[in-house]
């Protein structure tokens, strides 16, 4: 057993177990997290003992909050660029998992939030327990769904608009709906089913599978499904105007009340990155994965200039006023948005063709 960098690593039986130890910080991903990750993940590819790989939390309340936005804050105050650097060893992280050759498989339990929910869909079998809340709220904080969302939301259409916009929370049933996750079963058996993975003799993909559904059991009702119609009904407008105008004007008394509290949501959310998430979604439906990452990484690197991730971090968790200034235009990043929105569209085109060829 080790425990570097946040992170518990242990050898059980076939399975190589990596466990996210900041629980005082909800496990938000620090940069040795990140990279203690893709190192285990290099020193177990080529062991053929371990069969299997398995991410799980020690903390109680989350599998992972999100990254370390307090660290790219400090990064960016102090002037050096340690803040791209994050975001770029981040992402070689997501596409180390995804590529991996071996299953990897996650456990989530609490908290399933912004980097912490792009890592969990990096992973490729996707376990959830009924504590478990989903959300990319980067919104909220001047920024825009990043870590893979580009491709993983805006496969789910309106939804995918709505969750991004808004980055309201989910449940594990919800997630299971969109199918997000894989499985659900109680969070109490989580011990159980680590213990019979350990047991197996193999750790095939097909042998996981077949253990994990002897855990599983149906999840409450999901609330999304309920409220489908009333997404779809407002979020497939192409314009943000459009979206917000159809939430204000909603005359359905069985919606109204929806309506209003969404669209109280959105107007506590910055302009720019509204647009942004909002125009990131609609893109992303014709882009492939690889596509989708890198055009969030070019947002990334250009985001803390001009965006408004630094006040949204300042208001929030920094001085905590609770009362971020968003900019309500900015014309000069809005120009830049406007020459680089037509060369991931050219690509979308590209894509589709050599899709359909």
């Amino acid at each position: 057993m080790s425990n570097e960098n946040n992170l518990i690593t242990t050898v059980q039986g076939g399975l190589g177990i990596i466990s996210l130890d900041r629980t005082t910080h909800l496990n938000a991903l620090s940069l040795p997290m990140i990279q203690g990750i893709t190192a285990q993940l290099e020193n177990w590819s080529d062991l053929p003992e371990i069969q299997a790989i398995l991410i799980n939390s020690n903390s109680p309340k989350a599998f992972c909050a999100g990254g370390d936005i307090r660290y790219l804050y400090d990064s960016y105050k102090a002037g050096n660029t340690q803040y791209q650097d994050y975001f770029a060893t981040e992402y070689v992280m997501l596409n180390t998992l995804r590529q991996f050759a071996k299953p990897v498989i996650v456990f989530l339990d609490g908290y399933v939030l912004g980097g912490g929910f792009g890592l969990a869909q990096a992973c490729h079998i996707q376990v959830t327990s009924e504590k478990s809340r989903f959300a990319m709220p980067e919104t909220a904080i001047g920024f825009f769904p990043d870590v893979g969302a580009t491709h993983f939301l805006s496969r789910l259409d309106e939804i995918g608009v709505y969750l991004a916009l808004t980055g309201e929370q989910i449940s594990s049933s919800d997630a299971l709906y969109l199918d997000l996750v894989d499985y659900h079963l109680p969070s109490e058996r989580f011990p159980e089913l680590q213990a019979a993975l350990i047991a197996a003799s193999s750790l095939n993909p097909t042998e996981i599978r077949k253990i994990i559904s002897g855990f599983i059991t149906t999840p409450v009702e999901s609330e999304l499904k309920t409220l489908a119609d009333h997404i779809h009904k407002h979020f497939a407008y192409q314009n943000l105007d459009e979206i917000e105008r159809s939430l204000a004007h909603e005359t359905d008394a069985k919606d109204q009340s929806w309506a209003d509290k969404t669209l109280n949501t959105l107007k506590q959310r910055p302009l720019i990155a509204k647009q942004t998430s909002l125009k990131l979604q609609q893109i992303g439906q014709n882009l492939s994965l690889e596509k989708c990452m890198q055009l969030e990484r070019d947002l990334q690197d250009i985001w803390f200039e001009q965006g408004d991730f630094i006040e949204g971090v300042r208001a929030l968790i920094v001085d905590k006023d609770k009362n971020p200034q968003w900019q309500t235009e900015n014309s000069k990043f809005e120009k830049t948005l406007e020459k680089l929105w037509p060369v991931w569209s050219k690509q979308s085109i590209e894509h589709m063709y050599n899709t359909v060829v």
